[in-house]
Formats: C-alpha cells, structure tokens, sequence
C-alpha cells in the first residue's frame, strides 16, 4: 500500500509531462513524443525542386491513372490555345437561371460523342441504374432503390414520369448527385464534355428502351 500514492504521482507526473504542455509558447526545441506528422520531407506546391528537368516540384498526372479532384484537363490546361466553356455548358443553366433543354452543340453530337457516353455510363452509372437505365443495377439486389431512366412501363420511377426533366437538369444530377444525398455527385471525376456525353446516351438509352417496351407490349396483346 505505501507503494500507491509514489507509483500514482509518478504516473501523474508522466503523463502531464508528455502531453499537457504540448502547444504552450516556448523558445526551445520541443520535445515531440508524438509528431503527428507535423513535419514531413515534402515539397509544397509551385516551388523548385532539381529533381526533376523542368526544376519545378508541380507534376502532371502519371500517364493511364484516373484524374480524381477536378476533372480539368491537363491537356487542355497547358495548351497553347486552351478551350474555355461556357457557363451554360459548366454548370447545365442558362444565365438567366433556367435550365438547359437540349444538349449543347458545343459537345459534338455525334458517335464519337454517343460511344463515350456508353462507356462512361457503364462505368459510373450501371452498377444502380442498370445497363438499360431501368434501375436494375447490381445495388437493386441489396434493398436500393435506384431511379428507373429509361423504362417508360415503369412509370411510377420513370425519369420524366412527372414533370419532363431538361438536358440540363440530368447534367445537374450527375455533377452534384440527388438532392436525396443516395446518390453521389461525378463531377470531381467526370469532365463537363463526359457528362454531357452520359446526357446524351441517356437519351439514346430512353428512345431504345422506350421503343422496346411499346414493341413488346404489341406482342403481348
């Protein structure tokens, strides 16, 4: 017993030592018994670095990894004759605040344009919305209720089952995600011309699977 109270003003002693004069103003050198990565061997952003040719510390992303953050294209960004989007084209809203009805010319309405929206849409969109938009995705399986965007026999989930959605307004969804916060927005991995790119095979999707359902229907009856 009289070990106690020695072995317990010790311990108290210890560990007001190690962590409760941790941030008091000091001219000396601290004493770290935890860092916590306050310092690190880094270089920061636009400053030199002679490791590399061009001495600056600033890189571009390696060739074949995936662009997370911005969806800016480097390529785009450094080039001599750079190409700069509307506002309207950014953001799916005209400047008076209503939404864009079709997609923009300023996209390429073409295959080319079609192909990479299918692909982008597989990978980003299909996994809830199904490959047919019909809200069939994998997710479905497990007690989700992804939105129908493309099966007009379901009409109680269909995308323009209510009030018709613009060009700009599912450009919107997937830059920002739903206001039900399910669904995530894309628009720190997908560029403003992939997204629109996904509008557009959206609507390709809708047309097809539209048609296919009043054809199978004809057949039933």
């Amino acid at each position: 017993m009289r070990y106690i109270i020695p072995i317990f003003a010790i311990l108290v002693i210890t560990i007001v030592s190690i962590l409760g004069f941790r941030g008091d103003i000091s001219k000396n050198t601290p004493i770290e018994v935890f860092p916590d990565m306050d310092r690190q061997a880094k270089f920061k952003t636009q400053t030199a670095n002679t490791r590399f040719a061009d001495g600056s510390a600033d890189r571009l992303p390696v060739v074949g990894t995936v662009l997370r953050g911005t969806a800016i294209d480097p390529q785009n960004v450094f080039s001599s004759h750079p190409k700069f989007h509307s506002v309207s084209f950014k953001s799916g809203k005209l400047p008076n605040g209503d939404w864009v009805k079709k997609v923009p010319q300023q996209t390429g309405i073409n295959m080319s344009t079609m192909r990479l929206g299918q692909e982008k849409y597989n990978i980003h969109c299909s996994v809830c919305h199904g490959d047919y938009g019909n809200g069939l995705g994998v997710t479905a399986q497990f007690g989700l209720n992804p939105r129908n965007l493309a099966d007009p026999s379901n009409s109680g989930t269909y995308l323009e089952s209510a009030t018709p959605w613009t060009d700009g307004q599912i450009y919107n969804a997937i830059s920002n995600g739903s206001a039900s916060g399910i669904m995530l927005g894309l628009k720190d991995r997908l560029s403003p011309d992939e997204r629109w790119a996904i509008v557009l095979y959206l609507r390709a999707l809708q047309d097809y699977v539209g048609q296919a359902t009043s054809a199978a229907k004809g057949q039933g009856s």
